[in-house]
């Protein structure tokens, strides 16, 4: 989060014991080089001439020099804190879960050490406050964090950041996790933007080992490396080879290109097509872009939420409409908590809709428009395994 800093009065603070109020400003900020150099404009400067009509200051100069060396000492530098472990790393989530983390400050140090404040970087991460405890020399604090998977397959960081009571260097704690099904592709998109190569290779492979077939990629028959789908035995990995001209001859893309498997706890897992056909185009501030019904039997109703940020008052959502032949999407409700509005939907297919489908719709309000996409598979009742299209 980015703040402004406006002229910040600090002659009277510049004590070794610096005023709460004040330190806990900065930690809000935890901008410390920017709050260093404010610091060094507000803070007064030794006088070299004595204005007309003043006393001359009694206390020797080698004492001032010292008391500020010890300023200096005192919020300079990052503190005495080591981190067990050094990145807390949440492993493999399934997308929009939630894991638990713990990570230890260490106080290395020969004194106490009091928290200030603990900020985490991004939204998808909640900490307990552990703000104001105080960390024993050679002892250490437990903080738990919690890390909430994004939607679309793939690496993910964040970071907390920790001010300690006497010392302008944050500490910064990160944090990871990668976001997959059962079955994972790497990397989990295609980058087919203009100026990069418009082909490739991924890889697709079970988290677990377990051999298991690709039946399909965007609805056609996959093209693997090195594996014929007719002679050789299921693996548990594969090298899939793709290319834009052939595989998207018209030249557009869809956001999300589908992957469908045998397996029954991953029948379908996307991989994200950098492309300029799938840029989005943001008239309304959506949380998320990427929207699945997963697999679903042949003439089933798919109900899911779109959160919007920040619609003004008075602004209302009317309607929404599909742009597909293959299924509607319904309005159900909207309604606002707070800056987001979730805008419930339904999607449905028409009766003889069979495979997988990308079902692009628009969201309507009063006054703007947005176009986004769900995708997912529709089956024949009682269909198990690959139906490979």
């Amino acid at each position: 989060m980015t703040h402004d800093i406006c002229r910040l009065s600090l002659s009277s603070t510049l004590g070794r014991a610096w005023p709460r109020g004040l330190t806990a400003l900065l930690a809000v900020l935890l901008t410390a080089p920017l709050a260093q150099s404010v610091l060094a404009q507000e803070r007064p400067a030794a006088p070299n001439a004595q204005s007309a009509g003043s006393q001359p200051t009694a206390a020797p100069a080698a004492q001032t020099e010292s008391a500020e060396e010890e300023e200096d000492d005192a919020m300079d530098g990052p503190p005495p804190i080591r981190l067990d472990p050094a990145i807390l790393d949440f492993g493999i989530v399934e997308p929009n879960a939630t894991k638990e983390g713990v990570v230890k400050l260490i106080n290395t140090g020969d004194k106490e050490l009091e928290i200030l404040t603990v900020q985490p970087g991004c939204k998808c991460t909640t900490i307990d406050d552990i703000s104001g405890k105080k960390i024993p020399a050679g002892g250490f604090i437990e903080l738990k964090s919690e890390m909430k998977g994004q939607s679309s397959p793939g690496p993910k960081r964040a970071e907390i950041k920790v001010l300690i009571d006497g010392y302008s260097e944050v500490i910064k704690i990160p944090l990871q996790n990668e976001v997959s099904l059962a079955v994972r592709v790497s990397p989990a998109y295609m980058n087919a933007v203009k100026g990069q190569p418009q082909n490739g290779r991924i890889v697709v492979e079970s988290i677990d080992r377990k051999p298991f077939k690709i039946c399909s990629i965007g609805g056609k028959k996959p093209n693997l490396v090195g594996f014929d789908t007719e002679k050789d035995e299921p693996r548990s990995q594969y090298l899939v080879d793709w290319d834009f001209a052939r595989d998207f001859p018209d030249g557009a893309a869809p956001r999300y290109w589908i992957v469908e498997t045998d397996r029954a706890d991953c029948p379908l897992v996307d991989v994200f097509v950098r492309h300029e056909s799938t840029l989005p185009r943001p008239a309304l501030k959506l949380t998320d872009y990427r929207h699945t019904f997963g697999r679903l039997e042949q003439g089933t109703t798919h109900e899911f939420t779109i959160d919007v940020n920040d619609i003004p008052t008075g602004e209302r959502v009317i309607t929404a409409a599909s742009n597909s032949s293959a299924a509607k999407v319904e309005f159900i409700s909207a309604e606002a908590e707070g800056n987001i509005t979730h805008i419930k939907l339904r999607v449905v297919p028409n009766a003889e809709t069979v495979g997988v489908q990308y079902v692009p719709f628009t969201i309507y309000t009063s006054t703007r428009q947005q176009q986004t996409a769900i995708f997912g598979q529709w089956v024949p009742k009682g269909t198990t395994g690959c139906f490979g299209r």
